[in-house]
């Protein structure tokens, strides 16, 4: 299945739901998973309380759905089915009690599939991108043997078509194409095996990245990625996707600026990442774990540097395309942009 979180007005206001791609397709129909097991409730079995039960099992929510586990996926396959049948009888796709079963594209505004994840950490395991990236021979060494990451900004992730910003602190903006590895269920401790079972599916993270200011994060890439993080389309159930053998693209205003693959020389598979990340630390539903940029998947690597109103779109063969608009960033108050310590540099040596 492709899972997604999409946006729907309704009388009271724009409320958020949590649907499947009917037609496989972004573009094309989407079931609300939540409406149609509670219509599929209703009308074929003697559940006495099935919007209760919907509201359990297919929460408008991912990481609700997520925390349902096993049970919460056969609901919305149940779901799906049940959605289809209408369709294909010629049906109104709308629940006995009123509620909307299907939504055309138009209709649904796809958001971030999880819109605040409980944590964000992003690794980095491709050889030609940490190659490319002018690290020291012994931190390159280390690299075979441990895969690095920081954690994200959980508050700054954005969805398809939302704009990305260019911060008024760099000249070089660089959208990373990546994997975002979707954890399932809770896990501490776990073995490569057990981290497989672990993967509830795979999507697009487009990691944006200030490419100067090193010297002034000497301890991690805060302001430099803290900024906007974008994940989506969808959530492909990992037993859909061979996610080691993905073809990706990425364009700029239609310009073909990288073709890759995810067979491109790795250091890690996705389950030595989520056992790496789960010793001595507990995974949670909804975690997001980045692979990192795929080959020379941006423009660090391929010298091509995105510039505010230009339109990026990055293509992920199996999941779908991530489509971003480049525009200027806030420009914040003077204090902050004329800062100076409490304490003074010392003086140069002569």
């Amino acid at each position: 299945m492709k899972l997604v979180t999409f946006r729907v007005n309704t009388p009271v206001g724009a409320v958020n739901r949590l649907g499947a791609l009917i037609d496989g397709r972004q573009d094309g129909r989407v079931v609300d998973l939540t409406a149609a097991w509670t219509d599929y409730l209703t009308r074929e079995t003697d559940e006495p309380k099935p919007r209760g039960l919907a509201n359990l099992y297919t929460p408008p929510d991912m990481i609700g759905y997520l925390e349902g586990g096993k049970t919460s996926r056969a609901a919305a396959e149940t779901a799906v089915a049940w959605a289809r049948r209408q369709l294909e009888r010629g049906a109104a796709p709308v629940g006995a009690d009123g509620a909307t079963l299907v939504y055309e594209a138009k209709d649904a505004q796809l958001l971030a599939p999880i819109p605040r994840p409980p944590s964000l950490r992003d690794f980095s395991i491709y050889q030609k991108h940490m190659t490319n990236a002018g690290r020291q021979s012994e931190k390159r060494l280390a690299w075979y043997t441990t895969p690095p990451f920081y954690k994200g900004n959980c508050d700054a992730v954005v969805g398809y078509g939302a704009d990305v910003p260019f911060p008024y602190y760099t000249k070089k903006l660089d959208l990373e194409i990546e994997i975002g590895i979707v954890i399932g269920k809770k896990g501490r401790n776990l073995t490569f095996e057990q981290a497989k079972e672990h993967i509830a599916g795979y999507t697009i993270w487009i990691d944006p990245s200030a490419r100067d200011g090193h010297d002034r994060e000497p301890f991690g890439p805060t302001k430099r990625k803290d900024f906007s993080t974008a994940l989506g389309p969808c959530i492909v159930t990992a037993d859909e996707i061979d996610e080691r053998n993905l073809k990706v693209r990425v364009t700029c205003d239609d310009e073909v600026w990288f073709e890759g693959a995810t067979s491109e020389p790795r250091s890690f598979h996705a389950e030595h990442l989520v056992a790496y990340a789960s010793d001595n630390e507990w995974l949670f539903p909804g975690d997001v774990i980045g692979t990192g940029t795929i080959g020379f998947g941006c423009s660090m690597d391929y010298h091509k540097w995105p510039q505010v109103g230009q339109t990026m779109t990055f293509e992920v063969e199996g999941i779908g395309a991530m489509r971003h608009k480049i525009v200027a960033g806030e420009h914040v108050v003077s204090h902050v942009l004329g800062m100076k310590g409490l304490i003074d540099p010392p003086a140069p040596k002569a």
